[in-house]
C-alpha cells in the first residue's frame, strides 16, 4: 500500500508498505478520507515534536475491512470514525475520572502524532480497539462531513467546558479557521445572542457570517475593537466568553485586554507556545476574569456531534477547500505556502484519488 511517512523537517516521503494485518483486539480500516491538520503542517514546516519514521494522519475516517479475533461490535464493512484513544492502558486517574483528553499518556498513544501510524495511508491498523475512539457512522451520513469530527469535537468540548448559556454574547478571536468557524457555527446553534470574530485580513469574511458570526473584525486595522464590540452588543458591556482559537499571544492579548468584560471569561483553545511576554497581569487583574483551557476532546463529545449530524443540526458547508490526493499531500497541502494556505479551510487527503 501507499503510505505518506514523516523524517523531519520539510521531509515526508511516499512509501511503499506492507498492508496491515489484524492481530488480536485489532482492526484493519480502508481510509476514505483523512483531514490535513495544522499539527501536520507544523511538524512538517519545522520538524518538531512527531515521531520520525511515521505515518502522518490522526483526523480519520475508515471502512473495516478486516476484524482481528477477539474484537467485539464491529464487523467488515463499518465506517467508523477513528479518533484518539478513549482510555491509557493503565486506566489512569483521568481515564477514571472520564477526562481521557488530560491524560498524560493520551498523545503519546495517538495514531499519526505519537507513534502508531496514522491515515495518510491507503490502510490503517487500530491497535486495540477496546481502548480507541471509534464512532460508527450511520448510513447516509455525509463522510466529508464526519471527517471533520477532530476540529469541530474541539469546540463542541470547549463550549461545553465553558460558562456559555443561552442569550450570551460571544467573542471568537482566530475564527477564520477550522477550529474557530466550528465554534461559532456551534455557538449559533447554542443560542448565542450574537456572535463577533477577530480575523485577520478579509478572506475569510463571508463564509465566517455564512457559520452565524454577526460581525467581523479585523483586530490589526479596526478602529478601537473594545469600544465597536460595546457598541454592538448594545449593552455596554464586552463579552459574556470569549474563545481563543488563533493560538498566538497577540490574540490571547486581545481576548483579555479588549474583548472579555469585567467577571467574564476566556476559554483558551488555541496552543500559544510563545512566551507570554506582551501580557502583564497587571494589565487585566482588576476584571477578575476566569481564563479557562481546552484540551482535545472525549468520546461523548465525539457522541454529540455524530447525533447532531444524524438529525441535521449541524451543517458545515464551506469548510471543506479541498480533496487531494494522498501523493500530493506535501505539494498540494503541507507545503503550501502561508499566503496559499490563506486561501483553504480544511484540506482532505483521499487515498483512492489518483
Amino acid at each position: 500500500m501507499k503510505a505518506a511517512v514523516y523524517y523531519g523537517k520539510k521531509d515526508v516521503r511516499i512509501e511503499e508498505r506492507a498492508k496491515p494485518v489484524a492481530g488480536e483486539g485489532q482492526l484493519v480500516v480502508k481510509i476514505d478520507f483523512v483531514g490535513l491538520c495544522g499539527t501536520d503542517v507544523e511538524a512538517y514546516s519545522t520538524g518538531c515534536f512527531l515521531a520520525r519514521g511515521m505515518v502522518l494522519g490522526h483526523e480519520n475516517i475508515g471502512t473495516v475491512v478486516e476484524v482481528g479475533p477477539g474484537v467485539e461490535g464491529y464487523a467488515v464493512g463499518d465506517r467508523l470514525l477513528c479518533g484518539p484513544p478513549s482510555v491509557c492502558e493503565e486506566f489512569c486517574p483521568s481515564c477514571r475520572r472520564g477526562e481521557t483528553n488530560i491524560c498524560e499518556g493520551a498523545l503519546a498513544a495517538t495514531r499519526g502524532i505519537g507513534g502508531p501510524d496514522g491515515g495518510y495511508a491507503e490502510y490503517m491498523l487500530i491497535q486495540d480497539a477496546r481502548r480507541a475512539i471509534l464512532a460508527k457512522l450511520p448510513d447516509g451520513l455525509d463522510l466529508k462531513e464526519a471527517v471533520l469530527f477532530d476540529v469541530v469535537c474541539v469546540g463542541i468540548h470547549a463550549i461545553r467546558h465553558s460558562r456559555f448559556s443561552f442569550g450570551d454574547n460571544v467573542v471568537v478571536s482566530g475564527g477564520g479557521g477550522p477550529v474557530g468557524l466550528s465554534v461559532v457555527r456551534l455557538l449559533k446553534a447554542a443560542g448565542a445572542r450574537k456572535i463577533v470574530a477577530l480575523q485577520l485580513g478579509s478572506q475569510k469574511t463571508d463564509i465566517l457570517k455564512s457559520m452565524g458570526a454577526d460581525l467581523v473584525l479585523d483586530p490589526e486595522t479596526g478602529p478601537d475593537i473594545a469600544g465597536t464590540i460595546r457598541e454592538f452588543f448594545g449593552t455596554g458591556e464586552l463579552a459574556d466568553v470569549v474563545f481563543e482559537c488563533a493560538g498566538t499571544k497577540q490574540s490571547l492579548y486581545n481576548c483579555l485586554k479588549y474583548a472579555a468584560r469585567p467577571g467574564g471569561q476566556v476559554m483558551m483553545i488555541g496552543q500559544v507556545t510563545e512566551p507570554l511576554d506582551n501580557i502583564a497581569p497587571a494589565d487585566i487583574f482588576a476584571k477578575e476574569l476566569d481564563l479557562q483551557f481546552s484540551f482535545v476532546f472525549t468520546e461523548s463529545d465525539v457522541d454529540i456531534y455524530i447525533d447532531m449530524l444524524k438529525q441535521g443540526k449541524l451543517d458545515f458547508t464551506g469548510m471543506i477547500t479541498a480533496v487531494i490526493p494522498l501523493g500530493s499531500c506535501v505539494g498540494m497541502g503541507l507545503g503550501l505556502s502561508p499566503e496559499e494556505r490563506g486561501n483553504h479551510i480544511k484540506i482532505l487527503i483521499d487515498p483512492a484519488l489518483k
